[in-house]
C-alpha cells in the first residue's frame, strides 16, 4: 500500500490526460453558437444525448484528478521551497480554480443534453453559447499551475532545469493571446511531469543498497 501511495499522486496526471483525450473525442469543438440555428443545436443534443452526457460526467471526474495532481505538485515544490515559499500554494490554487471551472462547465454541458427536448430551442441556444465560450478556467487555472510550477522549479530546483524552463515557456503561452495553442500541447506537459513524478517517487522509495561485504583478509 505504501508503494501505491507514492506513485498514485503523480499518476493522476496521466489519468487526466487520458480523460481529456476521451472528452475531446466525444465533444469535439462543441457547437459553434455563431453558425448553428436553435433547432440545429436542439437536434444535435437530442441525437447525441448519451455521448454528451457521458462527456459531461467525465469532465467532472477529470477535475477531481487535477486536484489530486495539484496537491502532489504542491508537496514536491513545497519541499524544495521551504516553509516560506508561496509558489507551491499558488500552484494548488490554480488547480482549484481549474477544477471549479471544469465542474461548472461540465454542469452546463450536461444541461444541454438533459434539457434538449424540454425547453424552448432559443433558451437552449443561449445555454449553448455560454457552453461554447466557457474556457477561461483553462488559461487562468492551468496556466497558473504550469507557470508557477516552472518559476518555483527554476528558483528552488524541485525539477530538472529543462522541465522547469519548459514549464515557464508553456505557462507564458497559457496567459498570452495565443493561449489556444496549449490546448494541443498542454496535455504533453501533464504527461511528462507525471512520468517524471512517478519515477521520482518510486526512486525515493527504493530500498538502499546493502553495504558490500568486507574483503577477506
Amino acid at each position: 500500500m505504501g508503494r501505491i501511495s507514492k506513485w498514485f499522486p503523480p499518476f493522476t496526471g496521466l489519468v487526466f490526460v487520458a480523460l481529456a483525450i476521451v472528452i475531446t473525442i466525444l465533444i469535439g469543438q462543441g457547437q459553434d453558437a455563431t453558425d448553428k440555428t436553435a433547432q440545429e443545436i436542439v437536434n444535435h443534443y437530442s441525437d447525441h444525448n448519451t455521448k454528451e452526457s457521458i462527456a459531461s460526467i467525465l469532465i467532472g471526474i477529470a477535475a477531481i484528478f487535477v486536484l489530486y495532481f495539484g496537491g502532489w505538485l504542491r508537496r514536491v515544490l513545497r519541499d524544495a521551497e521551504g516553509p516560506d515559499g508561496i509558489l507551491s500554494a499558488v500552484v494548488f490554487g490554480g488547480a482549484v480554480v481549474f477544477s471549479a471551472g471544469a465542474a461548472v462547465a461540465g454542469s452546463i454541458h450536461l444541461a444541454l443534453a438533459d434539457l434538449a427536448d424540454d425547453i424552448n430551442p432559443i433558451a437552449l441556444q443561449a445555454i449553448n453559447g455560454i457552453d461554447f465560450d466557457m474556457f477561461m478556467f483553462f488559461p487562468v487555472g492551468l496556466g497558473t499551475v504550469v507557470l508557477a510550477t516552472g518559476i518555483s522549479a527554476v528558483r528552488h530546483g524541485a525539477m530538472p532545469k529543462w522541465l522547469a524552463w519548459a514549464s515557464i515557456v508553456l505557462g507564458v503561452l497559457f496567459v498570452s493571446p495565443v493561449f489556444w495553442i496549449v490546448f494541443f500541447i498542454g496535455p504533453l506537459w501533464f504527461l511528462v511531469v507525471s512520468i517524471w513524478g512517478i519515477r521520482r517517487e518510486l526512486g525515493e522509495g527504493a530500498a538502499p543498497a546493502a553495504p558490500a561485504a568486507p574483503a577477506a583478509a
